[in-house]
């Protein structure tokens, strides 16, 4: 098993203009307008990476399939990740058709799992997957380490808005197993006495639509 104490921060604390991936300017609105000028609502996807990363997920944005395949495999490499696969076999002959580093077709040679997503949860920085994605594995029996590709189009609001989309896209054939990552800091998850999201390590990388 990989050491989860070797990942460098660093990498992951990147917290750049989200969606641009371009750093924030020194001088915000706020600012500008003065400090008396009334404090607008952060958008979805700046409280998503911000409440993701508070609660210990780590996330990464990525510009292009380029950028893609470089942070999987910087993710691989910093945290010493012994195999990756996924249940997904699309997704699977993608990792393997990029050269992704120790890619494997069985989850049980594998310390992660990588899976595409539902949605993107601004509210508590959940991540909403379902038996679409894991091919019917349930949460507990997953590897200690997920890597999610996610894109900018799954962000939400909130668990209902998230319960919305699901029911909007699948209509009469909801899918089973849905379930919501979280970072082990999260407050619910520490909270309770066994929660599958205490022990594990949490990557989002989130791409453009047109990917």
């Amino acid at each position: 098993m990989a050491d989860k104490q070797t990942g460098k921060t660093g990498f992951f604390s990147k917290l750049m203009n989200v969606i641009t991936g371009s750093p924030s300017s020194a001088t915000s609105e706020t600012d500008e307008k003065g400090q008396f000028a009334p404090v607008e609502k952060e958008s979805k996807d700046v409280r998503f990476v911000k409440t993701l990363t508070k609660n210990g997920g780590n996330f990464v944005y990525c510009g292009s399939k380029e950028e893609l395949v470089e942070n999987l495999i910087k993710v691989i490499e910093e945290y010493q990740l012994v195999g990756v696969g996924s249940p997904d076999d699309n997704l699977l002959s993608f990792l393997k058709k990029e050269s992704i580093p120790k890619v494997y077709e069985s989850l049980k040679d594998c310390d992660t799992i990588c899976s595409y997503c539902e949605a993107l949860i601004a509210s508590n920085g959940g991540i909403m997957i379902n038996e679409r994605q894991t091919m019917g594995i349930r949460i507990d029996n997953m590897p200690d380490y997920h890597i999610v590709i996610g894109k900018t189009s799954q962000l939400v609001e909130n668990l209902h808005d998230a319960m919305a989309k699901v029911n909007r896209q699948y209509r009469n054939n909801r899918p089973g197993q849905i379930s919501v990552l979280k970072g082990p800091n999260d407050e619910n998850v520490k909270l309770a006495s066994a929660d599958p999201n205490k022990d594990r390590t949490l990557f989002l990388l989130l791409v453009e639509d047109t990917f």
